[in-house]
């Protein structure tokens, strides 16, 4: 054999060795994978390691008496790690029937049958996280523990258990809308979204490494870093005030069907609000707080602004409370417009500011504002933004518009009356109501606010001071402005007559506007508004009301917001018994004379009911009768009011608004002689009539 042959055989030798050696590792690599898969995996599981985020607890949100109004609480999502080397064959077997009962018993959406076919073909196919309950508390977590397989122990049972966290409200809807909550694909609400900062705290990190069936174990080394929890907020609602409010709000939009309600009540000498309550109706017809229209509805407030004008008047010293102007009955034009009191103030000649602002009289505040400012409209701007309403609140809560006040290049020659009487302007509830607190004040505006401070533990870390407040007018003023206001309700022609009450003075305004829509213009839905004081004589809480969109006869601020706040401040008084004496211990309203009202059926029954009172009606099947209360025997004696369009109604006994508001709604024109209640009507009730006819109310 030659050199050359013999290299040839080495050479071929060699190669089907490596052949040979090629087919023996790829059939090793096969075996691995194959039969001892799971062997490798867990292998391979024991070397990852990965860096984990560990949450921090979100920070405490308070009433002022320090009772939790949010707070985290935590909550478990549950599966099963059927790859787990520790959970035997033997161990599955000897369970599965139970924990398929136990399954099927406590989620009742399955068969046990179904629950053990499908739990065994989890097993088979070794599924690392099988998901078996979302969202359960911690008393569950430690029963399921209990169950067969799972009490085997972490590994030999598979449970994997998922800590999470979740915020809870305790008193549930209790300022709901105020707290707020936190949402990660969209904008943050109420002073969870405000205080998010504070509240968060700081994740902290631990690295881990995932030991043998999937489970992560911690490494405690020094790359761990704890979390750092939250602050706690310290705010200024008081649960029983918020109570009382959302509750009578609550009764009050169902009672007139609104669209939407508000309220909201604050402490006079500091600015502190203790209820803000906002309700919205649902596409069910239910109610809930959908909306903070206390701070994000911007409308045309209509005559609760007249008391900027006033004040005004009494603060550059143009007018006093002896001050009177020629309303000429009613009736003023300002350029090409004629300007009314909607034919309720007729009788009247000369007003005075308290009887003015008492039947709510356009045409007087508009003339008085005109008088004096009409030459120097930059000193009326001016003016009102010295009272803080061409500026925001600041609140702490997004979503307050700043308030739409025109400056004066951009007005017309009918701009300062219409303004006067609350047009061609808008604010908030809230921003109303932030002024009128001022006046309360004796002329001192305070800052709004619902945080009184933020601690860390037992630590104040940071306090919110707003008892220094800027004075927005002389102390005269604000005297003037509260006499007049407190000539609403009772003067017994005034707007707010129906919620006086010999207990406690309230000093107040009504305001009834209709709620426009941009560029859409006017609705034919009113605004009802009734903001104001209590007690008048020594401040202690101001109050705004406002209803959108009520149904009923009558719709007014007087007649639907109105009583809303009287029974607000009934509650409020009667409960404070630190600085007031009680009225009813109970917040029963029985030992108060019932206001005089206009009323459905239902309304009717559930005043006399609230009242304690007998209802001396024959019938009570007239869709709206006219109350009235006899002071000696406390009867309540129903007239029934016939709601046919073609049919005279009764009003003998009528005040004169009320009477002229009905007729006037159902086509009447009507004329009066006299003062008072309504004596005799020139057509009798009862009979058909035609609209555009004439009617004339003598009043004795």
């Amino acid at each position: 054999m030659n050199i050359k042959t013999n290299i040839l055989l080495r050479i071929y030798i060699v190669g089907i060795l490596c052949a040979v050696f090629g087919f023996v590792v790829m059939g090793r690599v096969y075996q691995i994978q194959t039969e001892r898969d799971g062997y490798w995996r867990n292998i391979a599981d024991s070397l990852t390691t990965k860096v984990f985020t560990i949450p921090a607890d979100r920070g405490n949100i308070y009433s002022a008496e320090n009772e939790l109004l949010a707070t985290t609480v935590p909550y478990f999502n549950l599966s099963i790690d059927f790859g787990s080397t520790a959970m035997s064959d033997e161990i599955f077997k000897a369970n599965i029937d139970s924990l398929a009962y136990y399954m099927s018993v406590t989620k009742k959406d399955k068969s046990i049958q179904q629950y053990k076919k499908d739990l065994t073909t989890a097993r088979k196919l070794k599924r690392r996280y099988y998901p078996i309950f979302k969202n359960i508390e911690f008393v569950q977590l430690n029963k399921i523990k209990q169950w067969p397989l799972f009490r085997e122990g972490k590994y030999s049972g598979g449970l994997v258990v998922e800590t999470l966290q979740k915020r809870h409200n305790p008193f549930g809807y209790i300022a709901g809308r105020t707290i707020g909550y936190i949402k990660k694909d969209g904008p943050s609400v109420g002073l969870e979204g405000t205080y998010n900062s504070y509240l968060a705290g700081v994740s902290g990190i631990m690295p881990k490494q995932r030991i043998a069936g999937g489970t992560w174990m911690p490494i405690h080394r020094a790359g761990s870093i704890e979390p750092k929890n939250g602050k706690d907020i310290h705010t200024t609602i008081d649960i029983s005030v918020q109570d009382i409010a959302e509750t009578t709000l609550m009764d009050a939009v169902i009672n007139y069907n609104a669209d939407f309600g508000c309220a909201v009540v604050m402490e006079v000498k500091t600015g502190a609000i203790k209820a803000i309550a906002n309700l919205g109706k649902n596409k069910n017809g239910t109610y809930s707080e959908t909306y903070n229209y206390a701070v994000g509805m911007g409308n045309e407030p209509g005559s609760v602004f007249k008391l900027a004008g006033y004040l005004a008047l009494f603060d550059d010293g143009y007018i006093t409370l002896n001050d009177s102007i020629n309303t000429n009955h009613a009736s003023a034009t300002f350029g090409k417009f004629r300007l009314t009191d909607d034919g309720h103030n007729t009788q009247y000649q000369f007003l005075k500011p308290d009887k003015a602002m008492a039947i709510s009289s356009n045409v007087a505040i508009a003339k008085w504002v005109t008088q004096f400012y009409e030459g120097n409209k930059k000193k009326y701007y001016a003016k009102l933004a010295q009272f803080g309403l061409t500026t925001k609140t600041k609140i702490e809560l997004s979503g307050e518009p700043t308030p739409f006040i025109k400056s004066p290049d951009k007005w017309s020659i009918y701009s300062l009356p219409w303004m006067a009487h609350g047009y061609e302007v808008k604010l908030t509830p809230l921003q109303i109501l932030a002024f009128y607190n001022a006046v309360a004040n004796g002329g001192i505006r305070t800052q709004p606010h619902l945080v009184n401070y933020i601690s860390e533990g037992t630590n104040v870390i940071k306090t919110f001071d707003y008892t220094d407040g800027q004075r927005i007018c002389s102390k005269e003023a604000a005297l003037y402005a509260t006499e007049i206001l407190k000539s609403v309700v009772n003067d017994q022609s005034g707007t707010g007559r129906n919620i006086r009450t010999p207990y406690y003075q309230i000093a107040g305004k009504t305001g009834t506007a209709k709620i426009s829509f941009g560029k859409e213009g006017y609705s034919n839905k009113n605004l009802s508004t009734f903001v104001g004081f209590f007690p008048a004589d020594n401040p202690l809480y101001s109050c705004i009301v406002v209803m959108g969109n009520p149904q009923g006869l009558v719709t007014t601020g007087g007649y639907v917001a109105a009583p809303v706040f009287r029974t607000i401040a009934d509650k409020i008084i009667s409960s404070n018994v630190k600085n007031n004496l009680a009225i009813n211990k109970d917040t029963s309203l029985k030992s108060i004379n019932p206001p005089t009202f206009i009323a459905n059926t239902q309304q009717i029954k559930s005043i006399a009911k609230l009242y304690d009172v007998k209802v001396d009606a024959n019938h009570l099947d007239a869709e709206y009768a006219y109350v009235d209360i006899d002071p000696v025997d406390k009867k309540v004696k129903v007239r029934t009011i016939k709601n046919d369009p073609t049919i005279i109604p009764n009003v003998r006994g009528m005040l004169l608004d009320d009477a002229i508001y009905l007729l006037e709604s159902m086509g009447f024109k009507v004329g009066f002689t006299g003062k008072g209640k309504v004596q005799t009507q020139s057509i009798e009730s009862g009979q058909n009539f035609m609209k555009g006819s004439y009617i004339h109310l003598t009043l004795n």
